[in-house]
């Protein structure tokens, strides 16, 4: 279910992250290469991923009471999982 959730919340990041970046592409005073507009656009959402996903599933506190909840199996395919979105 962590997983299914880290991916439902990832997708409405990515989609948020390029409406965010289209929007300061539009408003900044100058122009803003396709190559620019990438990297503003992975930088955003790196840092709402990090916001909303990692900050909570890093907390050792956490990670403790998940670790108690689940098999190591399990835990490895959740590291496996949220790995792929760093």
């Amino acid at each position: 279910d962590l997983i299914q959730l880290a991916v439902a919340v990832d997708s409405i990041l990515q989609m948020q992250a390029k409406a965010d970046t289209e929007y300061f592409v539009n408003t900044v005073e100058r122009e803003v290469s396709a190559d620019q507009q990438a990297a503003i656009e992975a930088g955003v959402l790196k840092a709402y991923r990090w916001q909303y996903i990692f900050s909570g599933v890093e907390i050792e506190r956490f990670q403790k009471i998940l670790g108690a909840m689940v098999t190591e199996e399990q835990m490895g395919r959740i590291v496996a999982a949220l790995g792929t979105l760093q």
